[in-house]
């Protein structure tokens, strides 16, 4: 039963459990009892000689209706019925709110993260190394284009998926935001890829240094997650060697 359902059926129950009460403590009603007619008969005069051509029908007199007097046992057995129904109600109620409350979901919230953290591909450092020098002495637009670019080409080394809606340089972002980078030199060096793919307008020694600042902010990240994974790597293939 739904969720929906079960409370439809709780005010139901709870409804004709409070008609069943009220009708077990309240006063009996008198259901096969029928009015008394009110209507009066007068006698009719007496009649010695009739006419041979014509004859008087006699009036039909109604016989009247007594009140039914229900017995006092008869009432007592129908509220005893009434009471054990309103009990039967209750159970009913309560075994089923017990098993709503069994089936209510229960949320967990999980710290850690449900999949382990790639290892830096080497790939994709020497691709930053090398556009960070061709930031350093090519022209802003197209050294921009081409860092962002390498990124992207480097960043499937690491083996994570592209999601279906996803576009290449989202797909970048959300990788290389998988190690503890800096979030928003990361995503100011997108934001410089887009201005100088798609936009008309000139890019200076300005844009270039920003680039220039965030990629080298974002190499230092990366050499530094790489260090302390292959310092774990080593503790990892020591220990066994170490217990025997």
């Amino acid at each position: 039963m739904s969720r929906r359902g079960a409370q439809v059926t709780i005010v139901g129950g709870a409804v004709v459990m409070a008609a069943l009460v009220v009708a077990a403590l309240g006063q009996p009603v008198p259901l096969l009892s029928r009015p008394v007619d009110p209507q009066t008969f007068t006698p009719l005069p007496t009649i010695t000689s009739l006419p041979p051509t014509s004859s008087t029908p006699r009036p039909s007199s109604t016989a009247t209706a007594l009140p039914f007097d229900p017995s006092p046992v008869l009432v007592t057995l129908v509220q005893i019925v009434l009471v054990l129904a309103a009990l039967v109600v209750l159970v009913v109620l309560a075994q089923l709110i017990r098993s709503l409350l069994r089936r209510r979901p229960h949320l967990e919230l999980h710290e850690e993260p449900d999949f382990a953290i790639p290892l830096v591909p080497t790939e994709l450092l020497e691709a930053a190394r090398d556009r960070l020098r061709d930031l350093e002495t090519g022209e802003p637009r197209n050294a921009i284009v081409a860092a962002w670019l390498g990124l992207e080409t480097s960043a499937a080394a690491t083996g994570l998926p592209r999601l279906p809606a996803e576009t290449s340089t989202e797909y970048t972002e959300r990788v290389i935001g998988v190690w503890p980078v800096d979030s928003a030199r990361l995503g100011d060096l997108a934001a410089l890829y887009r201005e100088a793919r798609f936009s008309v307008h000139d890019l200076g020694d300005s844009h270039r240094d920003r680039a220039i600042t965030d990629l080298r902010v974002l190499i230092a990240d990366l050499e530094h997650v790489a260090r302390r994974q292959a310092a774990e790597r080593v503790a990892s293939v020591s220990a066994p060697e170490e217990a025997s």
